[in-house]
């Protein structure tokens, strides 16, 4: 059933023209193993798979994930980070009207109203620097580090997101669970009031019996209306995430069924190794090396060679010179160093070599919490376990006293209050198997989500 929910996926997301990258594949394959035992062909179900393709396609946080995620991707060139030359081009054209006077000292003098004067000049240069001290080389791997830090915070916004999303979706399908006990509990409620009601004409009854029917047939039926209105809100809320009109209705999957069993050695060692958070430390440590470099850098000197063209043109109707026209090339070389800036660059290498160990120590943090998380996980998803066996035998025990009281209470041999109470104990192990079976379920996603499983074994 996996795959042929994974062969849909596929074929839903080529519609959508989706560019399969590895954060998508990691939550598809989560999504296959959750959704492999509840899946359903019925096309008026929306099921678990349809809501996770429609949060991937809208969900506001993903998209905006992936917009800072092309934004980094637009920034690894070589020109951001500079190994390619810079050319400009300048181009200047100047006009006068002047009156000039020169009287020089043979007596002779020329005098000129009005006279045009014009100027254009153009240039085209070229600047390269071709040695930085490997800062260029350094800043490249900046820059791909920023974009892998992009992926990673697509990938953990898309897992934050499908986690949000079958948090919700299941938790409309334990509800509808329950709607289906409280239906049963109404309808039985109702044939109690009908026996209570019989009873009573026929003197067999009490007065005291209806009333204790009827207050009971209400109390199920506004335990049934609280239901209704808690499915209301969790489907807004999916709706919510979906990025959808909140109005929209659908129906769920009416079961789901429970994985198997994790190994907590595996779960530890993928953990170590995929979880997204751990991933995105290790980036803060190179960055921070990378930060490192770039001040070393600076210690070495600069070389940069330069190339330009000239081409200038000008008139006169003063002066010595009419007209004149210049146009050449000019190159060169230049080296630049550092000798003495205060101490700020040993300033500077202490302090990134502080954020190295800041980093570092980060990422044991984050490691030591992620494998509390995991450990505190995984006992709770074997409790859980246990539980979900205990109650499905205590339901079992349950329907049998039910079903007895049921034929006592029609023989008259059982009071109403006796036989609400077995009642009460049936609802009660119902909803106490949905909310195990529920949070086992939860608990099956948190462990996947910690433990980064990408693969399926």
């Amino acid at each position: 059933m996996s795959v042929i929910f994974l062969n849909q996926v596929n074929l839903k997301m080529n519609k959508l023209n989706y560019k399969f990258t590895e954060p998508v594949i990691v939550v598809l394959v989560l999504l296959c193993i959750i959704c492999a035992g509840s899946f359903h062909a019925g096309a008026q179900v929306f099921t678990a798979g349809d809501a996770v393709i429609t949060a991937l396609e809208n969900n506001y946080n993903i998209r905006i994930a992936r917009l800072g995620e092309e934004e980094l991707r637009n920034n690894l060139t070589l020109g951001n980070a500079g190994f390619l030359p810079g050319v400009g081009l300048n181009a200047g054209q100047s006009n006068s009207v002047t009156n000039s006077r020169q009287e020089y000292l043979s007596g002779q003098i020329n005098e000129r109203e009005n006279a045009k004067s014009n100027s254009f000049s153009t240039s085209v240069n070229m600047n390269w620097t071709i040695f930085d001290g490997f800062r260029m080389f350094n800043n490249y791997s900046m820059l791909s580090n920023q974009l892998k830090a992009g992926e990673y915070s697509t990938r953990l916004a898309v897992e934050n997101t499908i986690s949000q999303v079958l948090n919700n979706y299941y938790n409309i399908v334990q509800l509808n669970q329950k709607v289906k006990v409280f239906e049963k509990a109404v309808s039985l409620g109702e044939e109690r009031t009908v026996i209570a009601r019989e009873m009573l004409m026929i003197g067999s009854g009490s007065r005291l019996d209806l009333l204790q029917a009827e207050v009971d047939l209400n109390t199920d039926k506004s335990q049934l209306l609280d239901l209704q209105e808690r499915i209301s809100e969790a489907s807004i809320a999916l709706n919510q995430l979906l990025a959808r009109d909140a109005g929209i209705t659908f129906a769920v999957e009416d079961t789901f069924s429970l994985m198997p069993g994790f190994e907590y050695e595996r779960l530890l060692k993928k953990m170590e190794t995929e979880n997204v958070s751990l991933l995105m430390s290790n980036l803060d440590i190179e960055l921070a090396m990378n930060q490192l470099k770039d001040i070393r850098g600076s210690r070495l000197p600069g070389v940069g060679v330069n190339l330009g063209y000239n081409f200038n043109v000008q008139a006169s109707e003063s002066g010595f010179v009419k007209s004149g026209r210049t146009s050449g090339l000019n190159y060169g070389i230049t080296a630049s160093m550092n000798l003495f800036d205060g101490f700020n660059l040993n300033r500077q290498q202490k302090n990134a070599k502080i954020r190295i160990e800041v980093a570092e120590m980060q990422k044991q943090s984050y490691l030591s919490e992620f494998r509390a998380a995991l450990l505190s996980t995984y006992t709770a998803y074997n409790y859980r376990l246990k539980m979900v066996e205990f109650e499905k035998l205590n339901l079992q025990t349950a329907n049998i006293n039910f079903d007895i009281a049921g034929e006592r209470y029609r023989l008259g041999e059982l009071s109403g209050i006796e036989y609400r109470e077995a009642q009460k104990n049936l609802l009660l192990a119902n909803e106490r198997l949905i909310n195990a079976q529920f949070e086992v379920r939860l608990l099956e996603i948190m462990l996947l989500q910690i433990s980064g499983s990408i693969l399926p074994e």
